[in-house]
């Protein structure tokens, strides 16, 4: 029931955000929309989707790299199927995904559930961290634009704009990563303390629960290793560079002419911005097209038309980037475990093993 009603509040979120993001447009606005959609360069929405793919292997790889501490070699094929089907399913279950991908990697690695998911927690404080930083380096880049746009709110008494949300985000972000930084270094003390406060109320669960904290915490390792240090970082930068490559290309795909005001700066702008709208609804539908759309309006003087254009269209790349590959990961997978199956019962009647097997 409590699911229910958390899918049906998120609906009409989703609902009252396109309701916000379109309530202004015209008949002729809509048909000016079809215009822009039937003339897209494709080549460009191809370059999108390459370089999200890439982003998304590259993501993988560097999953492995965090769990080397637990597993030094790990399949890119099940770092990559794991990464791409907990992608899919958080397009309607958000931040299910994220266990399901930790529970689909350690079954294929045969490896500790719980230290591969303190390891999507490092991972997902990793990518704060960096959109913190892309968020506040686009907010000093276009601070005035910015502040006139958003203006300032009130919270506790305290003003605050957006500016200086950015940077208390990104503050907030390093803080959390030294924190679980130095968790990881002291993972059975940390342990030895939770049991002794948990054996207080009780006892029957204070030596489980403190053994699952040692091993969620030993699943962060990597970051007491200075080793790792240089992978995290470049294959970081490479993650979000594909992210910018494919936020400015569909922008060049509605209007090539576009390119001399859009640059990487406008883009990455749009990109930090709008991300605080796929936080909220699932998929960040609705949510995601007004935030980007009015950022696009009221920071760079795009018209409702190509601002709304751009909107639909990296929301449809990136949702259909995640559930095609995320689909044919999960058909992948599929087939390999079918194969393996196949496989073991063949040994076991001595015969010799098929792996032609047809999903479909």
């Amino acid at each position: 029931m409590k699911n229910a009603i958390k899918h049906l509040v998120s609906i009409v979120i989703a609902g009252l955000f396109f309701w916000l993001a379109f309530k202004d447009f015209s008949r002729e606005d809509i048909e000016k929309l079809g215009e822009i959609f039937s003339r897209l360069d494709y080549r460009l929405i191809a370059l999108a989707f390459i370089a999200l793919t890439i982003s998304h292997v590259i993501r993988a790889w560097r999953w492995g790299v965090l769990l080397s501490s637990v597993k030094e070699k790990m399949s890119l094929k099940h770092l990559f199927n794991a990464t791409m089907i907990g992608y899919a399913v958080n397009l309607a279950l958000p931040r299910v995904g994220e266990i399901t991908k930790a529970v689909n990697l350690a079954q294929c690695e045969k490896i500790d559930g719980k230290k591969a998911l303190a390891s999507v927690v490092v991972e997902r404080i990793l990518d704060t961290l960096m959109f913190a930083l892309l968020l506040a380096l686009s907010v000093f880049i276009f601070r005035r634009k910015i502040n006139e746009a958003f203006g300032e709110v009130t919270v506790g008494g305290l003003r605050l704009s957006f500016e200086l949300a950015s940077y208390l985000i990104l503050l907030v972000s390093i803080l959390a990563l030294v924190v679980f930084g130095a968790m990881s270094l002291y993972p059975s003390q940390i342990a030895a303390r939770f049991k002794s406060i948990v054996h207080r109320l009780s006892p029957k669960w204070s030596e489980r629960l403190s053994r699952a904290l040692e091993s969620f915490i030993e699943g962060a390792a990597v970051l007491k290793n200075r080793a790792k240090y240089a992978e995290i970082v470049l294959s970081s930068i490479v993650i979000w560079s594909g992210y910018l490559v494919a936020g400015l290309t569909p922008m060049y795909a509605i209007d090539w002419s576009t390119v001399s005001s859009f640059g990487w700066a406008e883009g990455l702008t749009t990109m930090s911005i709008s991300a605080f709208g796929s936080l909220i609804t699932p998929a960040g539908a609705g949510t995601y097209q007004y935030a980007c759309s009015k950022t696009l309006e009221k920071i760079f003087d795009y018209g409702l038309i190509i601002a709304s254009s751009y909107a639909l269209l990296t929301f449809a790349i990136n949702n259909l980037t995640s559930l095609v590959l995320g689909l044919a990961s999960f058909l992948w997978q599929r087939k390999d475990k079918l194969a393996e199956l196949s496989e073991a019962k063949s040994s076991e009647r001595g015969e010799p093993a098929t792996t032609n097997i047809n999903l479909v």
